[in-house]
């Protein structure tokens, strides 16, 4: 795919992601403001993510998702360069395998950065080094500038989309 292409389709999921995550979002309790609180439920419900990734947890892993009201669509996407899983039950059957190798998610916590787009809807950015492979030997770590969109469920703060980009090692 072309990098201008690729760009412009990102960029067109990422304004999907977030229309759709407004509309899921209307179904959590109403607030008026983005909060320190909510900024800070944002950063620990990455934060679990990463751990639980690390971890292979996948009951965990699959907790920190969004999942969709009954009878509308699932706002859960990985899109990255070699692939893309559209809903939630199919970014978790890619990670049941993923888990069988290695993987680790070690996000540099003084990094994240979390951007409100809306009371219910936040857009968090953190470099991250991940480890991935089928074996402990061959598996090395590789920068990552990770893009992600959490929305304001009745159960709280969840992850509806995770583009991660390859960055420039530092």
């Amino acid at each position: 795919m072309k990098p201008h292409r690729s760009r412009k389709t990102v960029a067109s999921l990422i304004a999907a992601v977030i229309l759709g995550a407004a509309h899921l979002s209307a179904h959590a309790a109403a607030t008026h403001e983005f909060t320190d609180k909510d900024r800070q439920e944002v950063k620990d419900v990455f934060l679990r993510q990463a751990a639980a990734a690390t971890a292979h947890d996948i009951v965990a892993f699959e907790s920190v998702f969004a999942s969709a009201p009954a009878g509308q669509p699932d706002p859960v996407v990985l899109i990255a360069r070699p692939y893309r899983f559209w809903g939630k039950a199919a970014l978790i059957a890619h990670f049941k395998e993923t888990f069988k190798g290695v993987w680790k998610f070690d996000p540099d916590v003084d990094s994240i950065k979390i951007i409100p787009l809306t009371p219910d809807v936040a857009q968090l950015y953190a470099e991250t080094q991940i480890t991935g492979g089928p074996l402990d030997v061959a598996a090395k770590p590789a920068p990552y500038l990770v893009y992600e969109v959490a929305v304001r469920t009745a159960e709280g703060w969840r992850i509806a989309a995770i583009v991660p980009q390859a960055a420039q090692p530092k």
